[in-house]
């Protein structure tokens, strides 16, 4: 069973391996734990992860100024993707985004992930 809660700095490590994996850690100084610190302290309710039997699987993490909210990045372990994990923590996220207020929500994508949201 999938499940999505805040991430906190315990998780850190895991979801820098998880990036590395996916090719995603281009710039450590900003996306690595110390980023993910500072994110965690500014915007933590729109940083999630997902989790399979206590096992940190995948993060997500965005951001709603008030009038617009983003899905920065996410990343899954390239062991459970295809699984549906994306999708249930966009879902997770976008209801956030939804009782904050927000009236629609944009992603940055890559040409690599593009058709993956555009499918959602």
């Amino acid at each position: 069973m999938i499940k999505i809660r805040k991430a906190n700095p315990e998780d850190f490590k895991r979801l820098e391996r998880i990036l590395l994996q996916n090719e995603m850690l281009t710039s450590p100084e900003i996306d690595g734990s110390k980023g993910m610190q500072k994110i965690y302290e500014s915007n933590g309710r729109y940083f999630l992860v997902a989790e399979i039997n206590e096992n940190v699987v995948g993060f997500i993490r965005g951001c709603y100024d008030g009038s617009r909210a983003l899905i920065h990045q996410m990343a899954v372990d390239k062991n459970y993707q295809r699984k549906g994990i994306g999708r249930k923590m966009i879902e997770c996220l976008a209801s956030v985004f939804k009782s904050d207020g927000a009236p629609s929500i944009s992603v940055t994508a890559t040409e690599k992930t593009k058709e993956y949201y555009r499918k959602l």
